[in-house]
């Protein structure tokens, strides 16, 4: 009994010190084969979906027949029975049990595999998988032997369920960390909602002078055409900024923002052209993929001003670098959704800034450069409107932002 004392201690030692189920797994079969030296161990968990048996283990095992013991249906077999019925099975002859699977049985034949043994692994009244032994010398397994392989298989059963309860502790905490980022990202909108109230106001004020001031001149007499030309585009581009610290109130205040089906490539278009002189200015290439897309249910003031902050963001960073400067912008159907992409070949995010980088007022410009707002906004607009917005480093270099948004029926 000496022996099969050892192991079961090898094997009790190696669930207390680990939870890492493959550490258990192989440590559980290759102390089995130490049997009598003769052994082939193998062991089968069951898929989530308790049809299937997967090996997860196995030591001494040809190619052929690891072959044929990977995948095996529960119910059907000695070891699907076994998984299916949770009692032990014990066969002398095993090429000649007529419950042998017809694939296995010519692999057990050719390799001379007599004794058999097969036990359920459970733990909590639940089969979690079997642990089956065979040899090829003629020796019985002994009854203390099934009895050292149950009492391993409740060793095994008993790391599973240590390492399922320890998983979903895990994914507990995990849940909660990313309940509290929420929250904190809650609260600093809302402060932002309360700045946006104050200067809204405060910027209203000289936008309807500057208004008031382009409508006098348009309509002055002795006005030219080049200085009426120069009046519209003060007027537009002052409109225009009204309207955007509209929606940066509305949504500050999460009223609904006004949805009528656009199309993100005609807003991009919009945007790059406003930008078009400053990008010229500082040598950026600019490459545009626009595949046909449905139309998305948005406000069109509110994406542009999401676009018109990823390009900021994709400009200013390309000017910090020498060498060539590439603003890629992607607009495509994915499924049900239609996809953006503002990519730059600037120096990418810094990793420690990636998780903070849609936070309010946080940014990674020189001070006076950057107020952090802009891609905070951005993404509380994206989400209003029921899309994703994530950014991430491109693997060639440079930095690379998505937007996602539900598609409508119409092709743009």
């Amino acid at each position: 009994m000496e022996p099969h004392l050892a192991i079961l201690l090898t094997v009790a030692e190696a669930v207390s010190r680990t939870l890492d189920v493959n550490d258990v797994l192989r440590t559980a079969v290759e102390a089995l084969t130490r049997v009598t030296g003769h052994e082939i161990a193998s062991l089968h968990l069951l898929s989530e979906d308790g049809k299937m048996l997967h090996l997860r283990g196995e030591r001494g095992m040809s190619p052929a027949l690891r072959g044929v013991n990977q995948t095996l249906p529960v119910g059907q077999g000695l070891i699907g029975r076994v998984a299916s019925t949770g009692r032990t099975v014990r066969v002398e002859k095993n090429y000649a049990d007529p419950d042998l699977l017809p694939a296995a049985r010519a692999a057990v034949q050719r390799e001379h595999i007599r004794g058999f043994v097969c036990v359920p692994i459970h733990s909590r009244g639940r089969i979690l998988g079997t642990l089956s032994l065979g040899r090829k010398t003629v020796d019985r397994f002994a009854a203390s032997e099934i009895t050292l392989l149950e009492a391993t298989a409740d060793q095994i059963g008993l790391a599973l369920d240590n390492a399922r309860l320890y998983s979903e502790k895990e994914r507990q905490l995990e849940e909660r960390k990313r309940i509290q980022a929420q929250l904190v990202r809650s609260e600093k909108l809302s402060a932002v909602g309360e700045l946006a109230s104050g200067v809204a106001h405060e910027i209203n004020n000289p936008l309807t002078t500057i208004l008031g001031q382009a409508h006098l001149i348009l309509a002055h007499p002795q006005a030219t055409e080049p200085v009426r030309e120069r009046a519209r585009i003060v007027t537009d581009e002052a409109a225009r900024a009204a309207r955007i610290v509209q929606n940066l109130l509305l949504f500050a205040r999460q009223y609904p923002s006004e949805r009528r089906p656009c199309s993100l490539a005609a807003q991009a278009r919009r945007v790059l052209e406003l930008k078009s002189y400053q990008l010229q200015q500082d040598n950026v290439k600019v490459v545009t993929e626009f595949a046909p897309s449905p139309y998305v249910l948005g406000d069109e003031n509110a994406l542009q001003q999401v676009l018109l902050n990823l390009v900021q963001n994709a400009h200013q960073a390309m000017v910090q670098i020498a060498g060539a400067r590439v603003l890629t912008v992607r607009v495509w159907p994915d499924g049900a959704s239609v996809c953006l992409e503002v990519r730059d070949t600037g120096p990418g995010i810094p990793e420690e800034a990636m998780p903070r980088i849609f936070d309010p007022f946080f940014t990674t410009k020189p001070p006076g450069e950057g107020s952090g707002l802009g891609l905070s906004v951005s993404y509380g607009i994206v989400t209003e409107l029921g899309g994703r917005l994530w950014a991430e480093n491109h693997p060639d270099g440079g930095a690379s932002f998505r937007l996602e948004l539900p598609a409508g029926d119409d092709a743009s």
